[in-house]
């Protein structure tokens, strides 16, 4: 299912995908939900630039169908194409762009960008959760609530959860990229105080890069998932914490699509 809806605060429209369970329509169960980003990218090949997609659909059926999971919804927010796809950058984060000294010499179009991820986590919680609990039969709960995303987009999923721990529960941070806003990023985990206790998924690939032409992106982003996971290996609020390091792992649709069940069973403490 496709809504078209208005992101108000963000002052424009873009399309949510929502994928429902197997049997949704024949039962009145209800069911966690799964809030992703970059929904363009999670269904159908040919939506990336490189044609692939993560086939969350069918994987989240073939899960359901072998009894590893019960079912969940996924609610799947396309990204900004604003500004040849550079809104994306600053959607997915709340401060602008502040770079390790590694990639001080780095001449890219993404500098610069960020600065609106509290708008966007803001609607999410806000406008579009309390939609999707109306209109499907959720699990709204804290405990039953998901978040995540991929490079930026686990950026934004870890910052609502730290922002909402009210409302969500449990995060897939893959692939980080940790590198866009890191001492900001920093700070705020450490600044946070809040009872409510998270499990955060956090993965990332040994070769992953954000531009094949900086021979130092790969340590910059295998760097930036392990500071990030001993620092909140540190924290009161964990409640559980996993760090899974892809050897040889790319920074692609194909590699995120080939760890998403590892994330989904993982959050879910269900069995593969």
């Amino acid at each position: 299912m496709i809504l078209d809806l208005n992101q108000s605060p963000l002052q424009r429209e873009g399309l949510v995908r929502v994928y429902l369970p197997v049997g949704y329509d024949q039962s009145n169960d209800t069911y966690p939900v799964l809030y992703m980003h970059d929904g363009q990218n999670l269904f159908y090949p040919g939506s990336d630039i490189s044609g692939a997609s993560w086939q969350a659909g069918d994987q989240l059926d073939q899960l359901q169908i072998a009894g590893v999971t019960t079912g969940i919804i996924l609610v799947a927010i396309d990204c900004s194409v604003e500004n040849e796809g550079l809104g994306r950058m600053s959607e997915y984060s709340p401060w602008p762009s502040a770079p390790p000294a590694e990639l001080a010499n780095w001449n890219s179009k993404k500098l610069g960008m960020g600065g609106k991820g509290d708008l966007y986590v803001d609607w999410l919680t806000r406008s579009l959760k309390p939609l999707i609990d109306q209109n499907f039969r959720t699990q709204p709960e804290r405990d039953t609530t998901l978040i995540g995303g991929s490079s930026m987009g686990a950026v934004i999923s870890l910052y609502a959860a730290l922002k909402y721990p009210d409302s969500f529960s449990k995060v897939g941070v893959m692939s980080p990229a940790f590198w866009f806003a890191e001492q900001p990023i920093r700070q705020f985990i450490d600044q946070t105080g809040f009872r409510e206790r998270l499990s955060i998924y956090i993965d990332i690939g040994t070769a992953e890069t954000s531009d094949s032409t900086v021979s130092c992106f790969p340590d910059v982003y295998l760097k930036g998932a392990r500071s990030l996971h001993q620092q909140l290996s540190q924290k009161a609020f964990i409640k559980r914490l996993c760090l899974n390091i892809d050897q040889g792992g790319l920074h692609s649709e194909t590699a995120w699509a080939g760890r998403f069940p590892d994330m989904l069973c993982w959050l879910l403490d269900a069995n593969l």
